[in-house]
C-alpha cells in the first residue's frame, strides 16, 4: 500500500500521547504533525473528502431551512455533499486517476459509489447499528456477505442497547475489531495503492468518559516521573485503558499486516474536556437584543406550531428533513421583538448568534445595513462584558468573512471565540455554569446524553509520515481541507 490514512472519529494527540498506546506513539515519533484549527461549524471529515469547507459543500453541523421559520437542520448526508461541492470526492478523484482505493466506516460515504478497489460505508447516515448490511452499504456487493458473516457492526451509539458504561466500552471495542479485521482482509485481497480506515466509535468513549481518561492519564504520568505501578481506581478505568490498548493493537496489527509506504492520522476534530456550559440567550436577553416569552405566549405558540404541522402534512407540503433531524431554539423568544438569538443545542461546539433578519427568518432586521450595524454593535457589547472578558470569550463577525460563499446564508453571523472547554447551549439559564457531569463516572447509562464531560475540540489530531511534509504549502487552509490536498497530489506526484 503507497499511501495509508487511518482516521479516529475525535482523535484527540493528548490522549494517544498519554494513553498505554505504545506502537502508535512510535510511530508519531518518527513523523511529522501540525496543529489544525477546525471552526466547528464544518464537519471534519467532509472538508477531507472534498477538500472544502461548509461554506461549500453545505457540510454544517446544524444550518437554517432558511424558509421564514426557526426550523434549523442536522442532516447531511453523502448526497448532500456530493450536489453541493464543486470539487470530486476523494475516492472518485483517486479512481478516475487510476488509483485503486480500499476504504472503511469512513463517515459521509454511502451508499457506495463504484470504485476501483473497494468501500464499506461509514456508520451514521441511517444505518442501524446492529442486524443486516443494508444494501449499496459495500463495493463490490459481493463483500457484503463476508461482512454479514463476520458480524459487522456499522454503529454504536449511547446506550447502545447496554446498561453500564463498562458493558458499552467492550461493545464498541468488539465492534472496531470486527471493522480492523475486514479492512484488513479485504486490503490484502484487494491491494489498493490507497487505504483510508476510520476507528469512528472512539469518540463515544471521549464523549461520555472524557473526564475519566484525563485521571488515566494524569495517574499514567505520575507513575512514570515517580518509577510507580499504575494503578487504577475502579471499574470504568479499567475498561477505559483497555479500550486505548486494544485501539493501539488494531493499529499495529494493520501497520504489520499492510506495510504503508506512507501514512497518515487524522481526527475529524478533537475531543476537550467539556467544564462549562453557556447560553448566549441570556446574554442577548439581558441586553436587550431577545424578549423571552411568558408561559402564556409559549402555550399559543405550541398549540399554533401543532395544527400548522398538522395543516402541512395534509397537503403534503412539508418538505424539509424528518422531525428527528430538524432542532429548534430551546428558548422561547419573540420574534417580532428580539434582535438575535443563540446557536443552541447541536452536534458541535460552535457558539454564535443570528441576527433576526427578515430574509432567513421573517425577523424584524431587514437589509445588508441593518445586519452589518447590528452586528458590531453586538460585538462591541460583548467584548467589553466582565463575563466574557473572565472566561476568554471574543465575539467576532463570521458570515461576512465568507461573502459570495454559495453557502454564506446558512452561517451565524457572529462567531464566538473561545475555550473548547465551554459548550454552548441553550440548555440552562445562565450564561456561564459549570457542568455538573465533569466528575468521576458512574456505571449506570440512565439518562446519560451527550455531550456528557466531552465535547467537541478545535485542534484534530494530524499526524503523517515525514515525506508527506513537502507536499503542503504555504498557501494551504490549517484545517482538515489540507488532506484532501495531501492525498491528491501525492498521487498526482506518483502518476
Amino acid at each position: 500500500m503507497k499511501l495509508l490514512v487511518i482516521g479516529i472519529d475525535g482523535g484527540t494527540k493528548s490522549i494517544i500521547d498519554g494513553m498505554p498506546m505504545p506502537f502508535t506513539q512510535s510511530l508519531f515519533k518518527g513523523a511529522a504533525s501540525k496543529k489544525l484549527e477546525e471552526d466547528l461549524i464544518s464537519r471534519g471529515w467532509a472538508e477531507a473528502l472534498t477538500g472544502e469547507h461548509a461554506s461549500t459543500n453545505k457540510g454544517f453541523y446544524l444550518m437554517p431551512c432558511s424558509d421564514g421559520s426557526y426550523d434549523f437542520s442536522a442532516s447531511y448526508s453523502k448526497a448532500d455533499m456530493v450536489s453541493a461541492s464543486s470539487s470530486e470526492t476523494l475516492w472518485n478523484y483517486l479512481s478516475k486517476n487510476d488509483v485503486s482505493v480500499g476504504i472503511v466506516n469512513v463517515p459521509t460515504t454511502g451508499p457506495v459509489d463504484n470504485v476501483k478497489g473497494f468501500m464499506v460505508a461509514g456508520g451514521g447516515g441511517g444505518i442501524k447499528a446492529t442486524g443486516e448490511v443494508p444494501d449499496g452499504m459495500v463495493y463490490p456487493p459481493a463483500y457484503k456477505k463476508m461482512l454479514e458473516e463476520g458480524g459487522y457492526v456499522f454503529d454504536v451509539r449511547l446506550p447502545g442497547g447496554e446498561k453500564t458504561v463498562s458493558e458499552f466500552l467492550k461493545k464498541i471495542s468488539r465492534a472496531e475489531r470486527v471493522q480492523r479485521d475486514i479492512f484488513i482482509k479485504l486490503a490484502q485481497m484487494e491491494k489498493p495503492d490507497f487505504g483510508f480506515h476510520c476507528f469512528r466509535i472512539t469518540t463515544e468513549v471521549q464523549y461520555l468518559a472524557r473526564y475519566e481518561i484525563e485521571r488515566c492519564i494524569k495517574k499514567l504520568n505520575d507513575c512514570k516521573s515517580k518509577g510507580g505501578e499504575f494503578k487504577v481506581d475502579n471499574e470504568i478505568q479499567r475498561v477505559v485503558i483497555e479500550h486505548y490498548r486494544e485501539l493501539d493493537e488494531s493499529i499495529k496489527s494493520i501497520f504489520q499486516k499492510l506495510e504503508p509506504e506512507s501514512y497518515m492520522f487524522i481526527g475529524d476534530h478533537s475531543t476537550a474536556l467539556f467544564k462549562y456550559e453557556g447560553n448566549v440567550d441570556v446574554w442577548l436577553s439581558e441586553k436587550g437584543y431577545l424578549r423571552t416569552l411568558s408561559a402564556a405566549e409559549v402555550f399559543v405558540r405550541r398549540g399554533k406550531r401543532f395544527l400548522e404541522r398538522k395543516l402541512l402534512t395534509k397537503l403534503r407540503k412539508n418538505k424539509k428533513p424528518k422531525a428527528s433531524l430538524i432542532r429548534r431554539p430551546i428558548t422561547q423568544f419573540s420574534k417580532r421583538n428580539s434582535l438575535a438569538f443563540g446557536t443552541f443545542y447541536d452536534t458541535g461546539n460552535f457558539a454564535g448568534i443570528f441576527i433576526n433578519d427578515y430574509q432567513r427568518f421573517g425577523g424584524p432586521v431587514k437589509g445588508a445595513e441593518q445586519v452589518k450595524a447590528l452586528v458590531n454593535r453586538i460585538c462591541e457589547d460583548f467584548n467589553v462584558d466582565p463575563v466574557s472578558i473572565k472566561y476568554g470569550l471574543e465575539a467576532r463577525p463570521y458570515r461576512e468573512e465568507h461573502e459570495g460563499a454559495p453557502f454564506q446564508h446558512l452561517m451565524p453571523d457572529i462567531k464566538i471565540h473561545k475555550p473548547d472547554t465551554i459548550y454552548f447551549s441553550s440548555r440552562r439559564w445562565q450564561f456561564i455554569n459549570e457542568n455538573p457531569n465533569f466528575k468521576p463516572l458512574s456505571q449506570s447509562l440512565d439518562g446519560i446524553s451527550y455531550p456528557h464531560s466531552g465535547a467537541k475540540g478545535s485542534d484534530p489530531l494530524f499526524v503523517y509520515s515525514k515525506d508527506l511534509e513537502q507536499l503542503i504549502k504555504d498557501d494551504d487552509p490549517r484545517d482538515l481541507r489540507l488532506t484532501y490536498r495531501i492525498i491528491t497530489r501525492f498521487f498526482t506526484r506518483l502518476a
